[in-house]
């Protein structure tokens, strides 16, 4: 079973907020408590990496959490919204209660960004896992053309919205005897809006253009990388030099508005 390690640093807790996190279950954790100085720190192996996800969306939980009145089961806030205050799982109501023991925990323990795999290395707080950074991104804006490339041995570009922050992955596989088969996926709750985009490559005799649509995905399925079997785009290996670079043209916008601003 797969397992995760995240650092805590612990500081005295009420009684209330020591018996209130039944989510946490012993057999889904592990502690080991460590001094350094003055401070207090515990390594967490989580064999439930989920476990700090919410249970709705399944996205890394952020703060505020809020929790249902009946039996305590909890939802992050864009979920709150979508179901109406009503919890999914007993029918009791969530409203504005706070679960503050698991925002505590967010709060308290360090882990890694989940966009390590793509370059990323910083450290940062649970709370703010599902984060952006603009040094591991290529920059763009909505409705404006991104000029991108992937070389060789690359196979995938991070992407951020520059007003917004909003994530993007480009990814490419390869495909036998035709070129390359392109992706490009919104790193978000699957909800939420998704975005259209149009994507064009040359050659020195021809130009490809091809649109399609990019469903909001959560950060879990965003990390799979077997090759797709439907939604992608194909680009002949005409368009890839010789080298193997792959220069494109993209332009990203969200759904429901024109291309043109």
């Amino acid at each position: 079973m797969a397992s995760d390690q995240y650092e805590a640093e612990v500081g005295g807790e009420s009684e209330e907020e020591s018996g209130n996190v039944d989510h946490m279950e012993n057999d889904e954790a592990q502690v080991h408590e460590q001094q350094d100085g003055s401070h207090s720190h515990v390594v967490i192996t989580l064999t439930d990496p989920e476990l700090f996800d919410c249970p709705i969306c399944y996205e890394p939980l952020t703060i505020p959490v809020y929790q249902c009145d009946q039996n305590g089961h909890i939802a992050c806030s864009f979920c709150r919204t979508k179901i109406k205050d009503k919890c999914p799982f007993c029918s009791g109501s969530i409203g504005f209660n706070r679960c503050r023991a698991i925002e505590k925990a967010l709060e308290s323990i360090t882990t890694s960004c989940q966009n390590i795999q793509y370059g990323c290395k910083e450290s940062v707080t649970f709370n703010k896992k599902s984060s952006s950074h603009v040094n591991s991104a290529t920059q763009f804006e909505y409705y404006v053309i991104c000029h991108v490339s992937l070389n060789a041995d690359d196979n995938f570009l991070v992407l951020q919205e520059k007003k917004g922050g909003t994530l993007f992955i480009l990814k490419r596989h390869l495909v036998v005897d035709l070129g390359n088969a392109v992706t490009i996926s919104c790193i978000q709750p699957g909800f939420m809006r998704g975005f259209f985009h149009e994507l064009d490559a040359k050659s020195k005799e021809n130009f490809l253009r091809l649109e399609s649509f990019t469903k909001s995905t959560p950060s879990r399925q965003v990390i799979d990388d077997r090759p797709p079997k439907t939604g992608f785009l194909l680009i002949p290996f005409d368009f890839i030099s010789s080298g193997g670079q792959l220069k494109m043209e993209i332009c990203i916008w969200p759904e429901g508005a024109s291309p043109s601003p």
